[in-house]
């Protein structure tokens, strides 16, 4: 490394010390943060001066005097920034306009439309960032980015959704189609790593730094968390939990083409495709009246509704698909040896009745001495977990400095 980059380096890593000491405290004075950081008084005040011109940090008058002269205290500044963050559904598409706190401002939710193509969604994704952009009025050049949570296989090197069973993509260039439309950093990765990371940054991730966040909705995936750090793989597609074979003879075929798989037996699709097919075979159960005898409009959350009130069949159903879910758990928690499982998605809104089967099974099937420790919870923000994962994407790149705040893409620098 040259003289110049070794000091840009060294910079850049001061200004996180001090940006995350603001953060830390509510106020803070320079003089603090200096005998805090070991930094000199001279270096903190270049640094504090660049964040304050980046809109990070503001002052915000004198501070208590302890004899001498009265210190202008600071606080970190997050409503000068703002990140939009994407949940990139099959069913819909669910957009928060936030600040760098992570609190939203402002959400957009409207049917993605699958049928419609790719194009067709991506127009629909605009539409949303545009409706949300434009709730900033004179501030739109303080949005610094685009964060989206995407179901599907994500070659980080090639920067595309390589294959997509839920939207049926392949080779999808999401970057490549809305950057020139909307002229800002753009970035998104596989729904359940995303989740993970909103888990790293706001929930469970400041208890845990060994976890792992399974995402069981419409398909089922893992992200793996590892010493804080997101575990990616070769191209970027670790965590696919969901295609593990768990029945080698199934007759119940994958969306992915393989049959068997984990995300066949115990989705939110998996779970109503199972009570469909009873049904069609005759058997009796107050689903067929929920879905007023339409099968093609049964969910999986009318089957956890009817079995909690003690429907036979959807009891069964679901208790099957709960216990499948705990035996695919049961081996990550032998591979991983995480500290806990968060399980986020839309069927977890069933709550206990699959908790329960969960953590039952996992008891009767992970080895003792490694998961008697382990904690089974249910995701921080709930049905919000996927576009709060999405907003950290962006969050993580400002507060890491990785671009300045207001950088059209490519620009992207650290505070110099």
């Amino acid at each position: 490394m040259s003289p110049i980059a070794s000091a840009k380096y060294i910079l850049k890593l001061n200004t996180r010390k001090v940006l995350k000491l603001i953060r830390d405290n509510a106020t803070i004075s320079r003089a603090d943060i200096s005998k805090l950081s070991g930094l000199s008084a001279p270096t903190v005040s270049r640094i504090v001066d660049n964040l304050i011109k980046e809109g990070l940090v503001e002052e915000i008058g004198a501070g208590i005097s302890n004899g001498g002269r009265r210190p202008n205290l600071l606080r970190f500044c997050p409503n000068n920034n703002f990140i939009i963050g994407i949940d990139l559904g099959t069913t819909h598409i669910y957009g928060v306009l936030a600040n760098l706190e992570a609190e939203i401002i402002a959400e957009e939710k409207i049917p993605t439309e699958v049928e419609s193509g790719f194009y067709g969604v991506m127009d629909r994704t605009f539409t949303v960032i545009e409706k949300l952009r434009a709730q900033l009025g004179k501030k739109q050049n303080h949005l610094n980015g685009i964060g989206m949570a995407v179901a599907g296989l994500i070659n980080k090197k090639r920067n595309i959704v390589e294959f997509s069973p839920n939207f049926h993509w392949h080779d999808a260039d999401i970057a490549g189609y809305l950057l020139p439309k909307l002229n800002l950093p753009i970035f998104f990765d596989n729904v359940t790593r995303v989740m993970a990371l909103g888990e790293l940054y706001y929930g469970v991730g400041k208890k845990y730094r060994n976890f792992i966040c399974v995402n069981v909705g419409y398909g089922i995936g893992a992200g793996i968390i590892i010493n804080g750090q997101p575990l990616l793989g070769t191209h970027g597609m670790a965590g696919e939990f969901g295609h593990i074979t768990l029945e080698k003879d199934s007759k119940i075929q994958c969306y992915c083409g393989n049959f068997g798989c984990l995300e066949a037996l115990s989705s939110g699709s998996g779970i109503a495709r199972a009570a469909r097919l009873e049904l069609e075979n005759g058997a009796k159960s107050i689903l067929l009246e929920m879905c007023d005898n339409n099968l093609d409009n049964l969910t999986a959350e009318m089957v956890a509704n009817a079995a909690k009130k003690g429907d036979i069949l959807a009891w069964n159903v679901f208790h099957k698909a709960a216990e499948y879910l705990g035996i695919g758990i049961s081996a990550l928690i032998n591979l991983f040896n995480p500290e806990a499982i968060v399980i986020g998605g839309g069927v977890t809104q069933a709550g206990d009745i699959l908790f329960d089967t969960v953590r039952s099974t996992v008891k009767a099937r992970a080895l003792s001495r490694i998961s008697r420790e382990v904690e089974i919870l249910p995701a921080t923000f709930g049905p919000k977990a996927a576009v709060m994962g999405a907003v950290s994407l962006i969050m993580q790149k400002v507060l890491n400095l990785d671009y300045k705040t207001g950088s059209k893409f490519g620009e992207s620098a650290p505070l110099a």
